[in-house]
């Protein structure tokens, strides 16, 4: 037997090593698996959705974080920054890295992806767009396809006329905000003060003549004094002549003169009577292009059509298409004319530039107005659900 020396007083060491194992550890750290809780019902297991008696799974923790420690990281917010690595698994020898996110941006992703910039390097801005001239092909196809989308419109306008559906993503009190509700658009009064906000910038420089025939009368009195009576004949001496005219005059040829009466120079609201032809293949609609050919004078229009007649409120309701055939009032600025004049109107060609003006409609100037009211009427559409005796449900109606 051993017994103590000199410098001990037992045999217990002073620096006693301890040995472990490095089984039992990761016995004692893992824990048994523990199954589904669930019961047996005609041989068949159903299992619970409870699975809060299943062990938690792996925190992110910085190295070198006790068990202490971990109990104050919640999930997988960790403040470590860039030093942070991920936590072990049960074993002890497999590392977890959270993958890349897209809201990380380029800081999200592996360092040693990131080399230097090339054409193919991911980028947090947006690409730029590249717009290139359509091919005539593709022009071909995109003007065939909104020919065809006019012809259903206008097919739609003459078979339901005023009719519009709102879509579920718009809303009534949106889409309809500048339309008021009449009880007859004939005989209601219309307040116009509300239309002042939506005037054009030059209305106010416009021509009024609140009282048309007497100023008519006024102007043809002017005519009867001075001038040339008709039948005498005269010489005409020109100045200032434009170049233009100077290389296109021909003597062999006869040269028209013309003077306006008085305001004729003056813009105004003006009105137009105008007759589609029947032969016209397509249905007209308002404010395309059109040249007008009034007496000695021919303009380059954009008119608004709307019914013909006469009202007591001098409302009109306007129209989205002029059919073949159909007879409406045309209402466009321009210099006043007076008296009925027989006018003319042209289709400009489009596809073929250079080509002869095609006749397409025939009117009359009429007296011009600048309170005139041309009204667009709409009627919502929906699905009737339930009819009984006089009360109708309607759906899809307003949203």
């Amino acid at each position: 037997l051993e017994v103590p020396n000199e410098e001990q007083e037992d045999l217990a060491d002073l620096a006693p090593y301890e040995a472990t194992m490095d089984d039992v550890d990761a016995l004692s750290n893992s824990e048994a698996p523990t199954e589904r809780r669930g019961v047996l019902l005609d041989d068949h297991h159903y299992f619970s959705d409870d699975e809060t008696h299943l062990p938690d799974p792996p925190k992110r923790l910085p190295k070198g974080t006790s068990s202490y420690q971990s109990a104050w990281f919640l999930g997988d917010m960790s403040d470590s920054g860039s030093d942070s690595e991920d936590a072990v698994d049960h074993e002890g020898d497999l590392e977890m890295e959270a993958p890349a996110l897209p809201q990380d941006g380029l800081e999200g992703l592996d360092k040693a992806t990131l080399k230097e910039p090339t054409e193919a390097t991911p980028s947090e801005y947006p690409q730029s767009e590249m717009f290139l001239d359509p091919s005539p092909d593709d022009e071909a196809a995109q003007l065939a396809e909104y020919r065809a989308q006019r012809k259903t419109e206008a097919n739609e306008d003459l078979e339901f006329p005023d009719e519009i559906e709102l879509h579920p993503n718009v809303l009534a009190r949106e889409r309809l905000s500048r339309y008021r509700g009449l009880k007859s658009l004939r005989t209601s009064h219309w307040e116009t003060s509300e239309d002042r906000a939506h005037e054009p910038k030059e209305w106010n420089r416009l021509l009024q003549v609140p009282d048309y025939k007497r100023a008519k009368k006024q102007v043809e009195n002017d005519t009867l004094v001075g001038g040339v009576q008709p039948g005498r004949r005269v010489h005409v001496h020109l100045r200032n002549v434009p170049l233009a005219l100077q290389q296109t005059y021909n003597p062999t040829q006869p040269l028209a003169l013309y003077s306006l009466l008085r305001h004729e120079q003056k813009r105004t609201v003006v009105n137009y009577s105008i007759t589609l032809s029947s032969d016209h293949p397509s249905p007209l609609r308002s404010k395309d292009e059109l040249i007008l050919q009034c007496g000695s004078r021919r303009f380059l229009i954009n008119p608004m059509f709307s019914q013909s007649g006469n009202t007591p409120n001098n409302v009109h309701k306007f129209l989205r298409y002029l059919h073949p055939g159909q007879t409406a009032i045309a209402s466009f600025i321009a210099p006043i004319t007076w008296g009925p004049v027989p006018a003319l109107f042209f289709q400009p060609s489009v596809s073929i530039p250079g080509t002869p003006l095609s006749l397409i409609a025939t009117g009359t100037s009429l007296p011009a107005s600048t309170s005139r009211v041309i009204a667009k009427r709409v009627i919502l559409t929906g699905h009737p659900y339930k009819i009984h005796k006089k009360l109708v449900t309607v759906r899809y109606m307003f949203f």
